[in-house]
């Protein structure tokens, strides 16, 4: 039988892993690939143009089942077997055969690689520039059954479709330009190179001449025809829409699909080696799947239609988002294996019960409330059913609002409570919709909306899968309030020290009406809707300022220059009376003067007094303190910004009589001390020391001028100790023998 070869303008191999299977190639071929940018797709370019492809499959390849197996041409196979050994390829021992020597190998996707050099007599010697290998033919790993003759026909079938051919008639060595015979062997089991040769007719002995003549190739008439080897999925649902990848090679963009003689309407053109189509509707059985070129050429692959499943009841068809509702999938056509897409993301186990029935459990679910369930079986027929099952949230339930009114202007914050809200829910405040924030599933936050007019409004919440909480009258719209009227302010002036009482007359005043004097916040008091009195806050500079009136609703109300500060004089002492008193303090005194404040200070003999009053703007109360000295001190009395008016020796403290004990109380203490004693007498000053014997007491309790409360120290069982009291002015009293320390005391 006649040899059949044809031309080859580019092969393709899919891989598994196409850069592994690039790099295998350019070792075994002493070649280089050029990568595709952003693909897993390599390109080699041989010297006559024809290309080396290898490309990512689509689907993986199934295990130990190739499409094609390759015997490629080297110029030196001793050579390239040394180079993929340093590549670390397993290459075994090479082969001798009539038409030269031989290497078996695997490349990294499970292919049977045949390497061979021709014999020693066909080798040239080497040219200008080395001879690259170039791919010469793809034959077979199965050689039975006898091969049909391929002849050249107007449509070209894929590898697939190409027979091997007859053994009694093997190949012959052909020079380049590079030829390739293309057969398939897909289902057959892989043999090693050795056994196939075994089989084969006994090589011809080649004809011994000096150098063969090179046969020219086979002319290639315009661009190749449209090559399919393989689609996937391999089978489609007989009530179509299953979506089909047809992969291959020289696709042209243009190109038309037919499925069963049926066009396909817009096929997707991804590239030169893949087209995707939807099948159409047929009766289950085999059908053939054409690719035409616009130039006419053809190729065509079988493929087949089966009855896909059918979902034809869902039980029962609401859920919880949380999950675990058990659904029950009614159909037909569905097998052991199947699985469940549902929503569209999740693939929740499947229990299957019969060829007609399935059961799972939901997962939990957040985002969308109604989806997609779909059934795939292990044939990749599915079945899809839209909107079928409902994620169905609690009904919301609104209970209260706070606060529950304000004006029609909207924009009030309002605090939503109750159950179930969904962090997507919406919210509607008398039919309109309201800004809300959710905080919660019982709290949100809600900015009112601006009403038409006046009265109560309802207020709807409503959660995404469209379940609506309601509340009557829940919140309550009211006109907007007059706003407040400033028309007098008395007295219109007062000082930067502030503290002064002023009232604001004018209308429509209320309790939380706020005032401001000069930007600051005052304090008020409502006498009327007509008076408020309020205190004048401090101000550092004098000046007129503003006053400003701001409702409940925050409408403001402002007057310009209605009120004016100023500096307020220091205060002035006029007169002290009486004009003496005793060491001991306690005399009550009278200042007179002017400006007089709550605001003032005031000192005699450089010492503040317990407490003063002031009775108006020109009178002052006080008692003078205790003096360690006798004679005439100064009286001052001064304010903060105004200064300092000190009257000199305005009063005089008299020298005061020594001091007398007439009794102590108890007489006997604890040796470890800490008794009290009570001291009575004359003439004490809030400033004596009182000792017991020649120890000073820590604290001294100034109780009046005849009464001193000490603790005693620590002393001596039995001493008996004398007690005496000494004012600042050096006089003294002493008591003798007046205390004793008795160990029985405690």
């Amino acid at each position: 039988m006649k040899n059949t070869s044809i031309g080859v303008g580019k092969l393709v191999l899919f891989s598994n892993d196409p850069e592994a299977a690039s790099a295998f190639y350019a070792r075994a071929l002493g070649i280089s690939f050029d990568r595709a940018d952003g693909e897993r797709r390599f390109e080699a370019i041989f010297p006559d143009g024809m290309a080396l492809v290898i490309e990512a499959a689509i689907d993986p390849l199934p295990e130990g089942k190739r499409e094609l197996s390759l015997s490629l041409k080297v110029p030196d196979l001793e050579a390239t077997a040394a180079r993929l050994r340093e590549g670390g390829v397993e290459t075994g021992s090479l082969g001798e055969r009539s038409g030269g020597t031989t290497l078996a190998l695997k490349d990294p996707d499970g292919r049977a690689v045949e390497l061979w050099g021709p014999p020693a007599a066909s080798i040239e010697a080497p040219k200008e520039a080395p001879e690259k290998p170039v791919l010469v033919e793809a034959k077979a790993e199965i050689i039975e059954p006898p091969p049909a003759i391929i002849e050249p026909p107007a449509v070209i079938k894929p590898p697939a479709d190409i027979i091997e051919p007859a053994p009694a008639e093997p190949p012959a060595v052909i020079e380049p330009p590079p030829l390739v015979k293309l057969s398939a062997a897909p289902e057959t089991e892989e043999k090693p190179a050795d056994q196939l040769e075994s089989k084969a007719a006994p090589e011809p002995e080649a004809p011994k001449e000096s150098k063969p003549e090179i046969p020219a190739p086979p002319p290639m008439m315009g661009a190749p025809g449209p090559i399919i080897s393989a689609v996937r999925p391999t089978v489609a649902c007989s009530q179509g829409g299953t979506k089909i990848s047809i992969h291959g090679s020289n696709f042209v963009k243009g190109a038309r699909v037919l499925v069963g003689g049926k066009e396909i309407a817009n096929p997707w053109f991804v590239n030169d080696t893949m087209l995707k189509v939807e099948a159409p509707a047929r009766a289950a059985g085999s059908a053939d799947i054409v690719v035409e070129n616009p130039d006419g050429k053809r190729a065509s692959i079988q493929f087949a239609y089966d009855d896909g499943p059918t979902i034809t009841k869902f039980t029962p068809l609401e859920g919880s988002p949380h999950g675990g509702t058990e659904v029950l999938v009614e159909g037909k056509n569905f097998q052991e294996g199947c699985g469940i897409t549902f929503f569209g993301h999740f693939a929740p186990d499947v229990t299957y019960v019969s060829p007609t029935v399935l059961k799972f459990t939901t997962p939990p679910h957040e985002d969308s409330f109604h989806g997609e369930v779909c059934v795939t079986n292990p044939d990749g027929l599915s079945a899809v059913a839209e909107d079928l099952f409902t994620y169905r949230l609690a009904t919301p339930v609104v209970q209260l609002t706070s606060p529950s009114s304000g004006l029609v202007d909207g924009s009030k914050r309002v605090v939503v409570k109750g159950v179930d809200f969904h962090p997507k829910c919406v919210a509607r405040l008398g039919g309109v919709a309201a800004s809300v924030t959710w905080k919660n599933d019982s709290t949100l936050e809600l900015i009112t909306p601006r009403a038409e007019t006046p009265g109560p409004a309802i207020l709807e919440i409503e959660n995404p899968d469209g379940q609506i909480g309601k509340l009557e009258n829940a919140f309550l719209y009211m006109a907007a309030p007059t706003p407040p009227l400033l028309v007098e302010v008395k007295p219109d002036r007062g000082y930067c020290a502030g503290g002064q009482i002023i009232r604001l007359y004018g209308n429509h005043f209320e309790q939380d009406t706020i005032v401001r004097i000069g930007e600051v916040r005052a304090v008020t008091r409502l006498i009327s809707r007509r008076e408020i009195e309020v205190e004048l806050p401090p101000r550092k500079e004098p000046g007129s300022v503003a006053v400003e009136l701001t409702d409940r609703d925050g409408v403001v109300v402002r007057r310009e220059d209605v009120f004016a500060y100023e500096s307020r004089p220091a205060p002035r002492v006029d007169e002290v009376t009486p004009r003496n008193g005793p060491m001991t303090g306690g005399t009550k005194l009278i200042i007179e003067g002017e400006y007089f404040d709550d605001h003032i200070y005031i000192r005699i003999g450089g010492l503040s007094p317990k407490q003063f009053v002031v009775r108006g703007t020109t009178r002052i109360e006080t008692v003078a303190p205790p003096s360690r000295e006798a004679g005439h001190v100064d009286v001052e009395v001064g304010r903060g910004e105004a200064g300092l008016f000190v009257a000199k020796k305005a009063f005089r403290y008299d020298a005061s009589p020594p001091p007398v004990i007439e009794s102590i109380a108890p007489n006997k203490g604890s040796v470890d001390g800490g008794t009290g004693v009570s001291i009575e007498g004359k003439g004490f000053v809030a400033d004596s020391v009182v000792l017991f014997g020649r120890t000073r007491v820590e604290r001294v309790k100034f109780v009046s001028a005849s009464t001193l409360e000490v603790k005693s120290p620590p002393g001596k069982n039995g001493e008996m100790v004398d007690i005496t009291v000494k004012n600042p002015d050096g006089k003294e009293a002493v008591s003798k023998r007046a205390f004793m320390y008795d160990a029985r005391y405690r």
